[in-house]
């Protein structure tokens, strides 16, 4: 029973082959985000007069408010997956990579559960008549062409998440020219790979973004093809594959989540520096867990890899669901103490995100994932053409 409904719920890959420790690490990515969410929701609009002082939980709090590191986490992922096949076809001489296939891909796997999820929000925005329809209406559209961020320099009203999604498509549209860099001679590709995440570092350091764009983000897609560099050339998997790395993807992970890589009182040179070892770090504990088996092992355990399989429908529904529902769940208290209010609030809103997130799933995003369906419409396209062509002659 529980393998028909690991089945039932694993993501569909279109080349069959399937990675569950890499849905372990979008695993990691949207559990973050979501605990960023409720604790900042929590934090914000609870009206608790605590027996306690929230300040004395430092370390928990720092950590919950960093979950969105996630987000950047997805970013060096997008980089390396869509680099894979390119990478691939330039460094082992595979299969080229179809423009036409890749562009058709993006746009037939990601924009149907996002425009049904746009729709949704929208229609929920109206009945809750928060906003005039005639406002509402072009923040909508320009969600839809993902845009929003471009033309109004805000995060989108119907969900601030999309502003992520909207990244990610900017990325998607550029990625393939940038794939070319894998081309080259392997130290040169790399070296200038490094030279242009230090780049864009240090410009975001001088320059810093006044809107949310690609511009703001390069660097972690580069590191993803960086990534997927090192993973196709098989770049020091000996090392990789030792025990000790264990520890070693642990104090990355704990890295990653305190480093202060916004931090107001450094020199612009250590705010550099501290981005540069944030970002490397992610990389190294990346390739820790594509390459050694124990790390894989605990990526790919039991239904760690089938909730990280559903992030695509959990992240672009999950701070819906914790706007609506943390109105009631805030009037359920346990006793006047920071701590277990926080987790009692984790607890009541991550099962609907759970439970509604997995039947979005199931009956609209994963439905996308196979290929099939475009085959489908595209044979019926060419029947109904022929059937409906002029008689010859």
């Amino acid at each position: 029973m529980i393998g028909n409904l690991y089945n039932k719920f694993r993501r569909i890959t279109t080349n069959q082959l399937y990675f569950p420790e890499i849905d372990g690490i979008r695993f990691l990515a949207i559990v973050l985000v979501i605990l960023f969410h409720i604790h900042g929701y929590f934090t914000g609009k609870s009206d608790i007069k605590f027996t306690d002082n929230p300040a004395q939980y430092d370390l928990l709090n720092t950590f919950l408010s960093n979950g969105g590191r996630g987000v950047e986490l997805f970013f060096v992922l997008s980089g390396f997956i869509l680099c894979l096949p390119f990478a691939h076809h330039y460094i082992n001489s595979g299969k080229a990579v179809s423009l036409k296939k890749y562009y058709l891909r993006r746009v037939t796997r990601l924009e149907p559960p996002y425009f049904i999820a746009m729709c949704v929000l929208f229609l929920i925005h109206l009945s809750a008549r928060m906003v005039a329809p005639s406002v509402l209406l072009p923040h909508w559209l320009a969600s839809l062409a993902y845009s929003h961020d471009l033309i109004y320099h805000r995060p989108p009203m119907l969900t601030v998440v999309a502003w992520s999604l909207e990244i990610e498509i900017q990325f998607y549209l550029l990625a393939p020219f940038l794939f070319r860099l894998l081309a080259l001679h392997k130290h040169l590709r790399r070296t200038l790979l490094t030279i242009a995440i230090v780049a864009l570092i240090i410009i975001q350091v001088l320059y810093i973004p006044t809107f949310l764009s690609i511009y703001g983000f390069a660097q972690y897609f580069l590191i993803g093809i960086l990534l997927a560099d090192f993973y196709v050339s098989d770049t020091a998997a000996g090392i990789f594959a030792q025990k000790w790395v264990v520890p070693a993807a642990i104090i990355c992970l704990i890295a990653i989540i305190y480093l202060p890589i916004n931090a107001k009182d450094v020199s612009n040179i250590e705010l550099v520096l501290i981005r540069l070892g944030f970002l490397f770090t992610i990389g190294v504990l990346y390739y820790s867990i594509l390459k050694n088996e124990t790390l894989k092992k605990i990526f790919s355990f039991k239904f760690i890899p089938i909730i990280g399989g559903m992030c695509y429908s959990i992240y672009l529904l999950h701070y819906t669901i914790i706007s609506i529902l943390g109105r009631l769940t805030l009037k359920m208290h346990f006793t006047s103490y920071y701590l277990p209010n926080l987790v009692l609030q984790i607890v009541l809103l991550s099962i609907p995100i759970l439970i509604i997130s997995s039947i979005f799933y199931l009956y609209v995003e994963r439905p996308f994932m196979s290929s099939k369906w475009v085959d489908k419409l595209m044979k019926k396209d060419k029947h109904l053409e022929t059937t409906n062509m002029p008689p010859e002659g």
